[in-house]
């Protein structure tokens, strides 16, 4: 049982909204990237590194490479992202679509399973 499941024992989570489930992926991932790097570099340079690939280009980019990996469930959680009424914010961005679609994923997977979650990331991200 993870903290989520804890938390709140039955809510499930495919009904949770697409773009709560965004803001979630989004701090997950930030702070993957951070403890990723924070042994190798001082408190400045871990935040300018960190701000470096925690941004729509790149998260649109570390999308791309992990689309032939996931499975359907999953492709569908993107595609809500993608379509979500945040994501629409920037109107016809396709970063901005694609880096809202891999954080909905990353919060959707962090709620449902974390070492899938760590899997893909160290996949795209080596």
């Amino acid at each position: 049982m993870n903290i989520f499941e804890k938390v709140h024992p039955n809510v499930d989570i495919r009904e949770i909204p697409t773009d709560s489930l965004a803001y979630i992926g989004d701090a997950v991932f930030n702070l993957f990237i951070k403890l990723s790097y924070f042994k190798k570099t001082s408190a400045y340079n871990l935040h300018k590194n960190t701000h470096s690939i925690v941004n729509r280009k790149n998260q649109a980019e570390i999308l791309d490479a992990l689309l032939p990996l996931l499975n359907e469930e999953e492709l569908s959680f993107v595609k809500r992202g993608i379509n979500s009424k945040g994501a629409s914010k920037y109107g016809n961005d396709p970063a901005y679509r694609k880096s809202t679609g891999f954080e909905v994923l990353v919060g959707y997977l962090y709620l449902i399973n974390q070492d899938r979650l760590y899997s893909l990331l160290k996949e795209v991200l080596k």
